[in-house]
């Protein structure tokens, strides 16, 4: 039993990772409404605003090893996950740690550092839909969970669908003399982004919650069959 028992102690780190992620979240969105705006202003700007910087840290850190537990119960909980998407989920999780270690510049004033955040932090939010679709794929084949994968399946198409917006927004910022559509655009690059790590949150939760269950399906199994063997 002390394998059901580690895979149970991954499931809530990872539950209490992501918790303490949507936490800080809620945190930084309600303690510094007024200096980042939500709609116009992408989440790691919340770390260049006074006193925010160490609570983004601490968000961004909270979801980057909430992730790690739940790839590692994932690991263990023998679901047919395949390896692509393992490779995938890691890329998640070193892209959220990146961005931790690098912090994101001031505007305006580009950084090697800088530079690092944004791609680490891109490469994951495109990684993690990627990888769940590739496990639906996989859960959908398996007696018993057509649902979960259902609902991993559409909940990433609509990730994927976020990650797509949260691009052409973030193009249109970039575009040196953008026209008014563009710069209209552009302005709701904050929003497109958040939409997509909601959804992004729900991802990891819905994984979370397929490792919980297969583990109660395997420990039930485990003990009818020690009772038969009695």
């Amino acid at each position: 039993m002390d394998s059901f028992s580690l895979t149970r102690k991954l499931v809530v780190a990872a539950h209490a990772g992501l918790a303490g992620a949507l936490v800080g979240a809620a945190a930084l969105h309600l303690g510094w409404a007024k200096q980042v705006d939500t709609v116009r202003n992408v989440f790691s700007d919340y770390a260049l605003s006074d006193g925010a910087d160490q609570v983004f840290a601490g968000t961004v850190a909270c979801l980057s090893m909430g992730s790690t537990a739940l790839v590692a119960g994932l690991v263990r909980s023998r679901l047919p996950v395949g390896a692509p998407a393992i490779v995938l989920l890691g890329a998640w999780c070193g892209g959220l740690a990146l961005a931790v270690v690098f912090p994101t510049d001031t505007p305006g004033v580009p950084t090697i550092e800088g530079l690092v955040h944004r791609y680490a932090a891109g490469g994951a939010v495109a990684a993690l839909p990627a990888a769940t679709l590739l496990i639906a794929r996989r859960l959908g084949r398996r007696p018993g969970w057509e649902t979960t994968a259902r609902a991993l399946r559409r909940t990433s198409w609509a990730s994927v669908a976020g990650c797509v917006a949260f691009m052409c927004a973030h193009l249109c910022v970039m575009t040196p003399d953008p026209t008014p559509l563009v710069q209209e655009i552009g302005s709701w690059l904050g929003l497109a982004e958040r939409i997509t790590l909601a959804l992004e949150m729900s991802l990891l939760f819905i994984l979370a919650g397929a490792v919980a269950a297969n583990r109660e399906g395997r420990l039930a199994g485990a003990v009818a069959a020690s009772r038969e063997g009695r």
